[in-house]
This record gives structure tokens, C-alpha cells and sequence, in this order.
């Protein structure tokens, strides 16, 4: 009889949690467009909620999304035209192959490999433009984003001619790796001289579990004494990347 009582509870559960998936996907509302992006770490989802995207989908470096996670967000969504942001070069592909399954969608996968790149296209976004010139804004703010990453290494190794120790910090650019020193902050600093140029308007550094706001605020101050552009601080709380910096 308990096993019994059991089963009928589970059975129920289960119908109330599909009853519950149908009434989300009934009362959602149509739209236009439907922003959809990646990220790790609070408080870089809810900077890209507040710039308007429909879903965040937990992921990054260390744990990328599947092609399912992809296709259960759109699914639930009611718009005209899905945008997809990846924000990593190894999703780009799980991203694409969402769109290819649900084919009878229009859906947009923005190159966005980084952070950075995806909140620039984000602040682009106009909800009220047709397709065409928002699809053209976002990828020219994608094109005009430089991204950086200070993290630890995990392993000696050594990349173009760089000595990486294991424990140390790395600044990476892009997709090279500009510096690797025992200090965290010098790591930044390194990484900083070699994004900030005299046409540098923006930067947004976005510090991580294993940083504090004091550090971010004396990165700050660095980049004042070398730069004119203006400094956004935002407590990411993500894991891996002690900063994350965008410059525009």
C-alpha cells in the first residue's frame, strides 16, 4: 500500500510539473524578438537580465551547455525571432545545431565569444529595429570588443615562446596569452597594458569568486592613470576567471 501511495504521488508530481511547463509555454508572451545567452556566475546572468534577455543558460569554460539546453530554452519562448548568444567559441556550435533543429524558427547565432562581446551586443540590441539593422549593430559592437581573462594556469607548459607555471596567473587576450606571473593584480595590470589604447571609450571589469571589489576598485585606479575611458565594476561572482574585462 505504501508502494502504491508512492507511485500515485509521483505520478501526480510529474503531471503537475507538465501541467506547469504547458501553462509557462500558453502564457508566454509573443514578441518580437526573444535574446537568449550564456553565462557563469549571478552576477553576470542577471547584468545580461537586465539588458533585456529572455533566458540566461548557465554555462562557460569549465561547463558548456548542450545543444538540449538550447532547444529547451527557445522552446519555451513565443517570438518572431530568436537571438542566441553564446559567449564561448566551444558553444558556438551547440548554439548552432539548436537552430538547425528547430528549423522552422528563426533563429540568430551571434558570433559572441566572450563575456564582454555579449553584453556589447546586448546594450545594441533594440527591440524596436527590424531585424536586418539590429543583426548589423551587434555584430559591429562584437567586432569592437576586446576581451581579456586573468586566471591560474594549471599546468607548466609554454605557448609562444611564454612560460606558464602551474598556480600562476595568466592574462589572456583574446585568445593569447600576454602574461603569467605569480600575482594576481600584476597579472591584471599586464593584461590591462596591452588592451588600453588611446581609443579605448569603455571598460568593464567584472571580478570574480576569487576576487574582492577593493581589487577591482585599485585595477580602477590603474586604469585612470593610463587611460581616459570610463570604468564600469560589476560583482560577476564567477568562477574560474579571477576578472573579466571588456574594452570598447
Amino acid at each position: 500500500s505504501f508502494l502504491k501511495l508512492k507511485i500515485e504521488n509521483m505520478t501526480e508530481q510529474h503531471e503537475e510539473i507538465l501541467e506547469k511547463d504547458e501553462t509557462i509555454t500558453r502564457k508566454a508572451e509573443h514578441k518580437k524578438y526573444g535574446l537568449i545567452t550564456v553565462a557563469a556566475g549571478d552576477g553576470i546572468r542577471d547584468m545580461f537580465l537586465d539588458l533585456r534577455a529572455d533566458a540566461v543558460i548557465g554555462g562557460g569554460q569549465t561547463m558548456n551547455p548542450s545543444t538540449e539546453d538550447f532547444v529547451s530554452a527557445i522552446r519555451k519562448l513565443n517570438c518572431d525571432h530568436i537571438l542566441t548568444l553564446p559567449n564561448n567559441s566551444n558553444i558556438i556550435l551547440a548554439a548552432q545545431q539548436a537552430a538547425d533543429v528547430l528549423e522552422d524558427q528563426d533563429i540568430q547565432v551571434l558570433p559572441t565569444k566572450t563575456i564582454p562581446q555579449g553584453l556589447s551586443a546586448c546594450i545594441m540590441f533594440n527591440p524596436d529595429a527590424d531585424l536586418e539593422t539590429n543583426l548589423s549593430e551587434m555584430n559591429e559592437a562584437i567586432e569592437n570588443t576586446k576581451s581579456g581573462e586573468v586566471t591560474y594556469a594549471v599546468r607548466d607548459t609554454t605557448i609562444d615562446g611564454l612560460d606558464v607555471r602551474a598556480g600562476e596567473f595568466m592574462g589572456i587576450a583574446g585568445k593569447k596569452i600576454v602574461t603569467c606571473v605569480p600575482d594576481m593584480m600584476n597579472a591584471a595590470r599586464n593584461l590591462l597594458d596591452s588592451m588600453l589604447d588611446e581609443d579605448s571609450e569603455v571598460v568593464t571589469l567584472i571580478y570574480g569568486e576569487d576576487a574582492m571589489k577593493e581589487q577591482a576598485e585599485q585595477l580602477e585606479a590603474y586604469i585612470a592613470d593610463k587611460s581616459d575611458a570610463e570604468v564600469e565594476i560589476v560583482n560577476g561572482k564567477q568562477p574560474v576567471y579571477s576578472f573579466i574585462i571588456g574594452v570598447e
